[in-house]
Order: structure tokens, then sequence, then C-alpha cells
């Protein structure tokens, strides 16, 4: 596992950084939240937005946004937290083949005696491992810091878990995705275009059906869909929010891992 712990040490700094700035994220999000706090203002002003845009954000489902539920799940769950990992995840996988291909030191890592495959797998693994630990970290930051701003209130642990938990897995999946795209072209770009089209497209496309009353069947090809289309904070945890983006990020790393076994280096 030489390649796993010199990758994760590689970016054991730019962790740290990442973890401080999401943390300075719950800070800013649970200081605002007595301002709503049970605001029927607030909620009366939130029913005037338009319903594309309602749906895009989760605040659909009848939860009061100015309840803890309500107002974490719009500010960080559907917004700014998810936003932020998957940007993360996509920089991360897009740089594990592609970007050290196109910086020219893929070639003097393979020239030790370790197999494509082996180096693709381990940094796949390493990225995951990294991922887990900025959503542990911003999970671990939320409970300690939520209590005095009772932003916790009405909030099911299994479901606060699950909410953390499908966040990740999302994220995972456009890793996979910047992956594939960075190990079968030997650069960045099309790992970054084919994560960012899939995570842009994916949460517009879910407020937009959404709003459209989309068939249930066209609204779950889109992974956003599985992770926002309920309020995991409000109404517990949902096997659609966390397994299948997982399962079906094994579909990219696998198809990148063949491909860059076979192929000439750039």
């Amino acid at each position: 596992m030489t390649i796993f712990r010199r990758t994760f040490r590689d970016r054991r700094r730019a962790l740290l950084w990442w973890t401080l700035g999401l943390v300075v994220i719950n800070v800013v999000t649970l200081v605002f939240y007595p301002t709503v706090r049970n605001s029927q203002s607030f909620d009366e002003l939130v029913q005037q937005m338009p319903e594309p845009l309602r749906a895009t954000f989760g605040m659909a489902g009848g939860v009061s946004l100015s309840s803890a539920p309500g107002y974490l799940w719009v500010r960080l769950f559907s917004s700014l937290l998810t936003a932020l990992l998957v940007v993360y995840a996509i920089v991360g996988g897009a740089s594990l083949v592609g970007g050290s291909e196109e910086d020219g030191t893929l070639e003097l890592i393979l020239a030790n005696p370790i197999s494509r495959a082996s180096l693709a797998a381990q940094r796949v693994l390493a990225l995951a491992a990294l991922l887990a630990l900025l959503v542990l970290g911003s999970a671990l930051s939320l409970l300690l810091l939520a209590p005095p701003f009772s932003a916790l209130d009405g909030i099911d642990g299994a479901g606060l878990a699950a909410a953390f938990a499908g966040l990740y897995t999302l994220a995972l999946l456009h890793a996979a995705v910047a992956f594939a795209g960075g190990a079968i072209s030997g650069r960045r770009g099309p790992g970054f275009a084919a994560a960012t089209v899939l995570a842009a497209g994916g949460f517009l496309a879910q407020g937009l059906l959404t709003a459209a009353d989309a068939p249930g069947w066209v609204r779950n090809l889109n992974p956003w869909h599985w992770y926002l289309h309920t309020n995991l904070l409000a109404f517990g945890p949902s096997v659609s929010a966390v397994l299948p983006a997982l399962l079906l990020a094994v579909v990219p790393v696998a198809a990148g891992v063949a491909s860059f076994r076979r192929r000439d280096l750039r």
C-alpha cells in the first residue's frame, strides 16, 4: 500500500485546510440560525419563491425552513456543504491519474515494480479515505458546535448520519467519474468536464424535474435526486439516498482502471 500512503501523505495538508473551511461554514450557518428559528415570516417568504427553486434546494416536503431540520438541510446539505465536497471530489479524482500523467510524473512512478491497476486502485482508495475524513470532520464539528444554538432540535441521530453518508457517496460518485475521465484520456480536462456536467446538470435537473412533476423513473435516473428528494434530517434514513451512488461509483472506477491498463501513456 505504498502508493496509498504516499497519496494520502501528499494531500494531508490540503485536507486540513479543507476541513477548516468546512468548519467555518458550519459556524457561520449555526450563528445565523437563531435569527430565523420559528420565524413565520421567513417561512412565508420561502413559500413565495418559484417552485423550481424550492425543489432544487430541497425546500419541498412540508418541512418548516425555520426549524432545525429544514434550515440545516437547505443551508448545508442541499447547497454549500454538498457543493464544496463535490468540488473537492472532482478536483481530487481528475488528478489521480490524468493529472499525474499530464504533469509527467506518472512514468517515474510506473518505472518501479508496480502494476497500473494497483497504482490506480490505491490512489482511488486514498481519495475515498481522504473524502471520508473530510466528511467526518464536518460531521463532528456540527455535532460539537450546534447544541448552543439549538440547531439539532428535532433532528434524529440516524437521519443526521444518513445525511452525511449520502453526502459522502454522492461526492464519491463524482470523484469516480472524474477519475475515469482522467484515466481514460490521460489528462485532467476530460475528468473535470465529465464530473462537472454530472454535478451541474444533475443539480439543476433535480429541481426542474421535481417542479415539472416528471415521472418517477425519469427522476430516479439522476443521482442528485437520490440524495435530495427527501429531507433526511426531518424524515430519517433512506437507503436510496446512500447505497445506489456507492454501487454506481464502482462502474466508472472499473472502466477507468481497465482503460488505463491497456492504453499507452501520453
